[in-house]
């Protein structure tokens, strides 16, 4: 026979238990969210490097085609100089204002390394 109050009891910690896991749910969005941002700043940033290589490249590509002879070989050369540019631009994340990435809704194994020993499927 259960004691007085035992259902009570045991449905008041199940919901103190559920508002503990919402309240980690929550936390882990947050923090998945801001590594989300991070990440993405990074992959930006290796962009920007990336794109400022092969600019440097271009540039001393284009010195190079200066100095070859009026010719179909200058012709060809100066054809791959503008869509050399034009490639860098492309590739370059600060061709246009940077802004803060969508963030996707994270699935439940996204947010596992934020929650601790919590599950993400309920408390």
């Amino acid at each position: 026979m259960k004691p007085p109050n035992a259902d009570a009891w045991t449905n008041s910690r199940q919901r103190q238990k559920r508002i503990r896991w919402e309240a980690a749910m929550e936390q882990a969005r947050v923090q998945y969210a801001e590594a989300y941002r991070v990440r993405h700043f990074e992959a930006q940033e290796a962009a920007w490097r990336h794109a400022t290589r092969l600019a440097e490249y271009v540039s001393a590509a284009r010195t190079q085609v200066e100095t070859l002879p009026p010719g179909q070989t200058r012709s060809e050369a100066e054809a791959w100089i503008i869509w050399a540019v034009a490639t860098v631009e492309r590739l370059d994340p600060l061709s246009t204002p940077p802004r803060m990435p969508e963030i996707p809704e994270p699935r439940a194994d996204d947010l596992k390394p934020f929650l601790g020993h919590w599950s993400p499927y309920g408390p």
